[in-house]
């Protein structure tokens, strides 16, 4: 065979026609499947539909790909990085956050523990300290070169006064202008949205930050005041372009705003810090970073904001949404993914959550802090992950989904702004039921199992306690007849978290969880796939699982149950659709005559499904079902209150 000389393979290069021949032929496995049966097929087997609707393909082409806009590093519209050498030189901040409370005793060597152990910038948590002002920040900075190291600042409600504290501590420091940076991190939305509020406090919040936007821009250059923070968003469920179309619409509002009070966008956009939620879906979030930067240029083209003044700066935080309390460990794993995809996607900060934060009231322990900072180390100096510009750049599908996102985050931005815009949303509640109404897709994909969650509806260690710390706070959110209600927030696996916990209640008051027996029929051969799932799905909602096996050589079948014990117990009966078309009816009439108070069976095997319902199968049980349902129904049906704190719908 002759050579060409162009490539390093003596084979000619498939097509994409003879690609997809072959993968044709595998979907139809010898049937002889009509054009339309077969792209139903593959529409069914090989393609992902997004929360936003974005189809994601198999394999991609060039052809698949946008045209690659013309554009460097630091220059408009910002695809292949804010700045122009990217993180080569410093990679990019990573930003850790100290939780500060009382009058910020002691939280100085936190700090600097953080800082000594490969931290490179400060996010003060405010929200617990007993007051804000420059005293407290002195104390919770002690030691702190403020000169060397960005601080950023949250404070929910009390964030103008923050910002004043820390430009008075720089003030008191005598620090310049021109040696300082740092994030103010105000927001004027986000703490009503914590805590609820009434349409005269969003009035008077965008009131409150004009003086300190003026001061920065005045008096401290290196400064950005304002934050349009959506990851309050995704955490009440918004998908990933949703999230970003309602940050970049706070930022509309908050552009206007200031224009009316004097300051121009110019001005202002400079100012602002997008921060976004890195999730576990890596490609999704390197490609909604990636669009954030081509939505910021365009805001900035509208406004006409010269791209050298209006270079985007984004904040990626590891998502809230998608950390567990059960096998909290599984979270490094996640919180490494997320990371990653925000490194390569080009975030210029990134905060990695310790994995333990929600056991430790948000400070993780010794251990969960080293763990989140070493993931940046790791990424930043041992993988050198920041030392290639736009590392995912001109990859066929990240430019696709990259522009994918951008189109339909740019479409819900005008839809919003077709209904009023970001404040009146806010107000009448419609963007809080836009993402509602997405936590509710995403809810029925983790009950039926369809988004699985390691360690929680996926292999569950049953024996995993955990402990919930209560949230600190020092803020009064007992206002009563709101006209903004509060944002309620969801994790991705509260609902198998609160069966659970039910679950452990009732070990701690009765000494015993409740038992789901797997009776496996006939060999290991035959029952050891359904066992194994059931185990799982059972575990799963809090019951603890124990194996009796039927089988031709375990002697008369009522007596090995009732030597068993499975009176007055649920029960599952598992084996193969082979061995249930021959003795399933036989195993389930000897269950339920041992006393098995509820009976399911795993498997919805064909042929024989109404046999085996009319013989005592209360359920069955199978890929697909609603998991959190039929959990619900097991723990109930075995005694359990599920009334306790946080049970499942």
């Amino acid at each position: 065979m002759e050579m060409d000389p162009t490539s390093l393979s003596p084979f000619e290069p498939p097509t994409l026609d003879e690609w997809r021949r072959a993968v044709d032929a595998v979907l139809a496995k010898g049937q002889d499947l009509t054009p339309e049966q077969l792209a139903q097929a593959f529409e069914r087997r090989l393609t992902t539909t997004t929360y936003d609707g974005i189809s994601v393909q198999p394999l991609y082409m060039p052809s698949d790909a946008p045209e690659l806009v013309d554009s460097w590093p630091g220059s408009s519209p910002f695809l292949r990085g804010s700045s122009a050498p990217g993180g080569i030189v410093d990679g990019w901040e990573v930003r850790q956050r100290v939780l500060v409370t009382g009058d910020g005793t002691g939280i100085g060597e936190v700090a600097r523990g953080e800082l000594e152990r490969g931290t490179t910038g400060l996010w003060l948590d405010l929200t617990a300290a007993n007051t804000v002002d420059v005293d407290t920040l002195d104390r919770a900075l002690e030691g702190v070169f403020l000169e060397l190291v960005p601080i950023s600042l949250s404070a929910g409600g009390r964030g103008v006064a923050a910002a004043h504290a820390l430009m008075g501590l720089w003030e008191r420091r005598g620090h310049g202008a021109e040696e300082i940076r740092g994030r103010l991190g105000l927001d004027p939305v986000a703490a009503i949205l914590a805590r609820g509020g009434q349409r005269a406090d969003l009035d008077s919040a965008y009131d409150e930050i004009v003086e300190v936007v003026a001061t920065c821009r005045d008096r401290w250059p290196g400064v950005r005041s304002l934050l349009a923070d959506a990851t309050v968003w995704h955490g009440a469920g918004a998908s990933d372009t949703e999230q970003l179309a309602i940050g970049v619409a706070s930022i509309l509002e908050t552009l206007r705003r200031l224009d009316a009070a004097g300051t121009a966008p110019r001005d202002a956009l400079g100012q602002i810090e997008l921060r976004l939620a890195a999730g576990p879906d890596q490609f999704l979030t390197i490609a909604t970073i990636r669009a954030a930067r081509l939505i910021w240029a365009r805001l900035a083209e509208v406004f006409g904001v010269d791209a050298a003044q209006g270079a985007p700066r984004i904040h990626a935080v590891t998502a809230d949404a998608m950390f567990t309390q059960y096998d909290p460990w599984v979270n490094m794993l996640r919180s490494t993914v997320a990371c990653f995809a925000a490194g390569v996607g080009g975030a210029d900060a990134v905060t990695v959550t310790p994995h333990d934060a929600l056991g430790t009231q948000g400070r993780g322990s010794e251990l969960g802090r080293r763990m989140a900072r070493n993931t940046q180390a790791v990424l930043l100096d041992e993988s050198h992950l920041a030392r290639v510009l736009d590392p995912a750049g001109g990859s066929w599908y990240v430019e696709r989904l990259t522009r994918s996102v951008a189109e339909v985050a740019w479409a819900t931005l005008t839809a919003i702004e077709a209904e009023g815009g970001f404040a009146a949303g806010v107000v009448s509640g419609a963007l809080a039921a836009r993402c509602a109404a997405s936590w509710q897709r995403r809810r029925h994909d983790v009950a039926t199992r369809r988004s699985p969650i390691t360690g929680v509806s996926e292999f569950p260690n049953i024996d995993d306690q955990i402990t919930v710390a209560a949230a600190a706070s020092s803020e009064d959110h007992s206002v009563e007849d709101l006209e903004i209600p509060a944002l309620v927030t969801h994790r991705y696996a509260e609902d198998f978290e609160a069966l659970r916990r039910a679950g452990d209640d009732h070990l701690r008051r009765h000494g015993a969880r409740p038992e789901m027996v797997l009776v496996g029929v006939g060999t290991p051969a035959d029952h050891t796939a359904r066992v194994t799932f059931a185990k799982n799905l059972f575990e799963a909602g809090g019951l603890s699982t124990r194996l009796v096996e039927l089988s031709s050589d375990s002697g008369s079948w009522p007596d090995v149950l009732a030597r068993s014990e499975i009176g007055s117990r649920l029960v599952c009966v598992c084996s193969s659709d082979q061995r249930y078309s021959e003795v399933g009816v036989d195993a389930v009439r000897a269950v339920s005559a041992a006393g098995a108070t509820r009976v399911y069976l795993a498997g919805r095997p064909a042929g024989v499904t109404t046999d085996l319902d009319n013989a005592g199968v209360d359920e069955f049980v199978a890929l697909g079902i609603d998991a959190v349902e039929v959990l619900s129904r097991a723990l109930v049906a075995a005694g359990v209150d599920l009334d306790v704190e946080g049970a499942a719908r």
